[in-house]
Protein backbone atom coordinates (compact mmCIF):
# COMPACT_ATOMS: atom_id res chain seq x y z
CA UNK A 1 0.00 0.00 0.00
CA UNK A 2 1.35 3.29 -1.16
CA UNK A 3 0.46 7.05 0.83
CA UNK A 4 -0.23 9.58 -1.64
CA UNK A 5 -0.50 13.24 -0.23
CA UNK A 6 -3.19 15.27 -2.36
CA UNK A 7 -5.10 18.42 -1.73
CA UNK A 8 -7.63 16.93 0.46
CA UNK A 9 -6.49 14.07 2.08
CA UNK A 10 -3.69 11.42 2.31
CA UNK A 11 -4.81 9.01 0.09
CA UNK A 12 -4.04 4.69 0.47
CA UNK A 13 -2.87 2.74 -2.50
CA UNK A 14 -5.09 -0.64 -2.21
CA UNK A 15 -4.92 -3.55 -5.20
CA UNK A 16 -7.79 -3.70 -6.92
CA UNK A 17 -8.71 -7.36 -5.80
CA UNK A 18 -11.73 -8.34 -3.73
CA UNK A 19 -9.44 -9.78 -0.96
CA UNK A 20 -8.53 -6.30 -0.49
CA UNK A 21 -11.75 -4.59 0.10
CA UNK A 22 -11.55 -5.40 4.04
CA UNK A 23 -8.27 -3.69 4.45
CA UNK A 24 -9.39 -0.89 2.88
CA UNK A 25 -12.64 -0.73 4.78
CA UNK A 26 -11.03 -0.93 8.31
CA UNK A 27 -8.30 1.79 7.47
CA UNK A 28 -10.84 3.98 6.61
CA UNK A 29 -13.66 2.77 9.69
CA UNK A 30 -10.28 3.33 11.35
CA UNK A 31 -9.37 6.55 10.43
CA UNK A 32 -12.97 8.08 10.57
CA UNK A 33 -13.12 6.65 14.34
CA UNK A 34 -10.04 8.71 15.39
CA UNK A 35 -11.83 11.59 13.37
CA UNK A 36 -14.49 11.49 15.68
CA UNK A 37 -17.19 10.33 14.25
CA UNK A 38 -20.11 8.20 15.68
CA UNK A 39 -20.13 5.16 14.73
CA UNK A 40 -23.23 5.00 12.60
CA UNK A 41 -21.51 7.69 10.69
CA UNK A 42 -18.63 5.13 10.26
CA UNK A 43 -20.77 2.40 9.44
CA UNK A 44 -22.47 4.41 6.79
CA UNK A 45 -18.89 5.15 5.41
CA UNK A 46 -18.37 1.78 4.97
CA UNK A 47 -21.08 1.15 3.03
CA UNK A 48 -20.91 3.10 0.32
CA UNK A 49 -16.91 2.53 0.40
CA UNK A 50 -17.67 -1.15 0.12
CA UNK A 51 -19.97 -0.45 -2.42
CA UNK A 52 -17.32 1.82 -4.12
CA UNK A 53 -14.45 -0.58 -4.11
CA UNK A 54 -17.07 -3.24 -5.35
CA UNK A 55 -18.08 -1.44 -8.18
CA UNK A 56 -14.69 -0.62 -9.38
CA UNK A 57 -13.12 -4.18 -8.99
CA UNK A 58 -15.97 -5.87 -10.89
CA UNK A 59 -17.93 -3.00 -13.34
CA UNK A 60 -14.61 -0.55 -13.59
CA UNK A 61 -11.88 -3.12 -13.78
CA UNK A 62 -14.08 -6.38 -14.56
CA UNK A 63 -12.77 -8.39 -11.80
CA UNK A 64 -10.01 -8.64 -9.81
CA UNK A 65 -6.69 -7.17 -11.34
CA UNK A 66 -3.24 -5.40 -11.16
CA UNK A 67 -4.89 -2.02 -10.96
CA UNK A 68 -5.27 0.23 -8.05
CA UNK A 69 -7.74 2.05 -5.93
CA UNK A 70 -6.73 4.33 -3.20
CA UNK A 71 -8.96 5.76 -0.01
CA UNK A 72 -8.26 8.70 1.87
CA UNK A 73 -10.17 10.28 5.73
CA UNK A 74 -9.53 13.80 5.70
CA UNK A 75 -11.04 14.94 8.73
CA UNK A 76 -15.22 13.87 8.12
CA UNK A 77 -14.75 13.29 4.34
CA UNK A 78 -13.91 9.95 2.45
CA UNK A 79 -12.74 10.09 -0.59
CA UNK A 80 -11.91 7.19 -3.34
CA UNK A 81 -10.15 6.96 -6.62
CA UNK A 82 -9.73 4.43 -9.17
CA UNK A 83 -8.65 4.71 -12.96
CA UNK A 84 -11.20 2.72 -14.46
CA UNK A 85 -13.28 4.42 -16.97
CA UNK A 86 -14.91 7.62 -16.46
CA UNK A 87 -17.79 7.03 -14.28
CA UNK A 88 -19.79 9.38 -12.68
CA UNK A 89 -22.17 7.61 -10.22
CA UNK A 90 -23.91 11.40 -9.42
CA UNK A 91 -25.28 11.40 -13.33
CA UNK A 92 -24.76 7.76 -14.54
CA UNK A 93 -25.85 3.95 -13.72
CA UNK A 94 -29.32 2.89 -13.94
CA UNK A 95 -32.28 4.46 -12.66
CA UNK A 96 -33.12 4.07 -9.22
CA UNK A 97 -35.68 1.17 -7.91
CA UNK A 98 -39.12 2.58 -8.54
CA UNK A 99 -40.61 1.93 -4.41
CA UNK A 100 -44.16 1.30 -5.63
CA UNK A 101 -43.06 -1.87 -7.75
CA UNK A 102 -43.30 -5.16 -6.05
CA UNK A 103 -39.51 -6.56 -5.68
CA UNK A 104 -40.14 -9.24 -8.72
CA UNK A 105 -40.86 -6.31 -10.93
CA UNK A 106 -37.82 -4.35 -9.85
CA UNK A 107 -34.64 -4.01 -12.31
CA UNK A 108 -31.28 -6.01 -11.22
CA UNK A 109 -28.47 -3.11 -10.65
CA UNK A 110 -28.26 0.31 -9.63
CA UNK A 111 -29.25 0.06 -5.52
CA UNK A 112 -25.29 0.29 -4.84
CA UNK A 113 -25.29 3.57 -6.58
CA UNK A 114 -28.70 5.05 -4.60
CA UNK A 115 -26.36 4.21 -1.73
CA UNK A 116 -23.94 6.57 -2.72
CA UNK A 117 -25.73 9.00 -4.07
CA UNK A 118 -27.91 9.77 -0.23
CA UNK A 119 -25.94 8.08 2.19
CA UNK A 120 -23.16 10.85 2.08
CA UNK A 121 -23.80 14.49 3.20
CA UNK A 122 -22.63 16.22 0.08
CA UNK A 123 -21.02 13.86 -2.76
CA UNK A 124 -18.93 15.07 -5.55
CA UNK A 125 -17.11 13.89 -8.42
CA UNK A 126 -14.27 14.51 -10.56
CA UNK A 127 -12.04 13.32 -13.15
CA UNK A 128 -8.05 14.11 -13.15
CA UNK A 129 -5.02 12.76 -14.27
CA UNK A 130 -6.75 9.61 -15.35
CA UNK A 131 -8.86 8.97 -12.23
CA UNK A 132 -12.34 9.32 -10.98
CA UNK A 133 -12.32 10.97 -7.84
CA UNK A 134 -15.69 11.03 -5.39
CA UNK A 135 -15.59 12.79 -2.07
CA UNK A 136 -17.97 12.35 0.22
CA UNK A 137 -18.78 14.58 3.19
CA UNK A 138 -19.99 12.39 6.03
CA UNK A 139 -21.81 15.01 8.49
Amino acid sequence: MEKKETDTAHMLQFPARLDAVPSAMAFAALALQHAGLAPGVVARAELILEELLRNSILHGYGGDSAHSVWVGVDGTRLAYEDEAAPFNPLTEGPAPADPLLPVEQQKVGGVGLLLIRQLGGAVAYSRSGGRNRIEIALQ
